[in-house]
């Protein structure tokens, strides 16, 4: 055949050559996509479901909102609600929140400690919605407590009027969904609202509604705060504005157990029940605690917790110092439950586990050779040594 013959053959194998190459990239660059999606979580799906809507037309945003005051360095303790708190946002993902995380503390802070750092990086990666709030080093443990229900002022946070935000605890893993979404047609929904005692002020008796989970529309939060007061957006206006309810205390010593340990649980409930008082009741959801319970660090059971109840709980509260390999341990049979062993939510924790006692480890030696005790700083030695290798089941 001679070469003129032959030239339409060759283009035309050529071409089938390449399609099928082509096909073979699109089909590989397909699966990769797939499991990028199949690995995204559910709150950062819905995000990107948002992209597609007009601003105005946008379904309302879920938002959990907790924090950290900005650890002071004096011992390994100071981390302990630090380094939950990309943990804590992994699991509202889980139930379709983004997190709001306010830190009391400055951002160059965080940005030049290598530990507070590692954590920052961690907490974006989630999306959570960070803001700094700059206080004096005094009262930076006082305003992690209180700040929560003045998030909706909060210069950086970017809820609108119908979205929808609970309050929580960096400490605090929610599990059953149906204790913390919004209900339709209802403003405000209290969980655990029948927990704790009234209290009184000034001649007055209120009832106190646990500041654990207190969920409302960005709306109603700002009439709940806002109305007929002033309005508080940053450390000082916040202390100012707790001042007015509580006096000379909202500026003095925070001590556990002591009434300024409960001044944003009463604070807020104050303004709650005005709000009831003014608008009534027939929009104030009430959740049921019957029937459920919470994993207590107090007495965590988790490991050898049937499944089946697994569904009976509501939160758990973590355990201190879960960065401790033998917390850690203790925590995995929880996030199996939870996401699945082998799923990438529970990688993703046990990689930032992992990488966040990398980053402390060498200054925990330290704080723990000086320690005045001598019992407690061998045991924990001991667990660092075994880093984060052993398995639960």
């Amino acid at each position: 055949m001679s070469l003129i013959h032959r030239l339409p053959v060759v283009l035309v194998s050529l071409t089938l050559f390449l399609v099928l190459v082509l096909r073979q990239l699109n089909s590989g660059d397909t699966w990769n996509e797939n499991t990028l999606a199949e690995q995204a979580s559910p709150v950062l799906q819905e995000l990107n479901e948002d992209e597609k809507y007009d601003v105005e037309e946008r379904p309302p945003v879920l938002y959990a909102v907790f924090g950290s005051s900005t650890p002071n360095g004096e011992n390994y303790r100071s981390y302990d609600y630090a380094f939950n708190l990309p943990l804590t946002a992994l699991a509202w993902e889980r139930l379709g929140f983004r997190s709001v995380v306010l830190i009391i503390g400055s951002r160059c802070e965080w940005e030049n400690d290598p530990a507070l750092s590692y954590i920052l990086s961690h907490l974006e990666a989630r999306r959570a919605i960070i803001i700094f709030i700059a206080s004096p080093l005094e009262q930076r443990s006082k305003l992690s407590q209180t700040a929560r229900p003045f998030t909706v002022n909060l210069p950086g946070f970017p809820g609108r009027d119908n979205d929808y935000l609970i309050t929580s605890d960096s400490d605090l893993w929610p599990l059953r969904k149906e204790h913390y979404v919004p209900r339709p047609n209802m403003d405000i929904v209290l969980v655990h609202s029948t927990c704790c005692r009234p209290f009184k002020m000034n001649n007055q008796s209120y009832p106190m509604y646990p500041m654990s989970n207190i969920g409302a529309t960005v709306s109603i939060w700002r009439q709940v705060m806002n109305d007929n007061h002033s309005i508080a957006d940053d450390a000082d206006t916040i202390l100012n504005y707790l001042e007015d309810v509580f006096g000379d205390m909202a500026r003095g010593s925070l001590i556990v157990g002591q009434p300024t340990w409960y001044m944003d649980q009463r604070m807020t409930s104050i303004r709650l029940t005005e709000w009831m008082q003014k608008y009534g009741n027939e929009s104030v959801y009430r959740v049921s605690d019957v029937g459920f319970s919470r994993f207590d660090r107090l007495n965590w059971n988790v490991a050898t917790t049937p499944k089946k109840n697994f569904l009976l709980k509501y939160d758990a509260h973590m355990p201190l110092k879960m960065y401790l390999p033998a917390k850690w341990n203790s925590v995995r049979p929880l996030m199996h439950w939870m996401y699945g062993a082998q799923s990438w939510q529970t990688k993703w924790c046990e990689d930032y586990a992992s990488g966040f006692l990398n980053k402390v480890k060498n200054y925990m030696r330290l704080q723990l050779f000086v320690a005045a005790e001598n019992s407690r700083p061998v045991a924990i030695l001991g667990d660092l040594q075994h880093g984060h290798s052993q398995q639960v089941d």
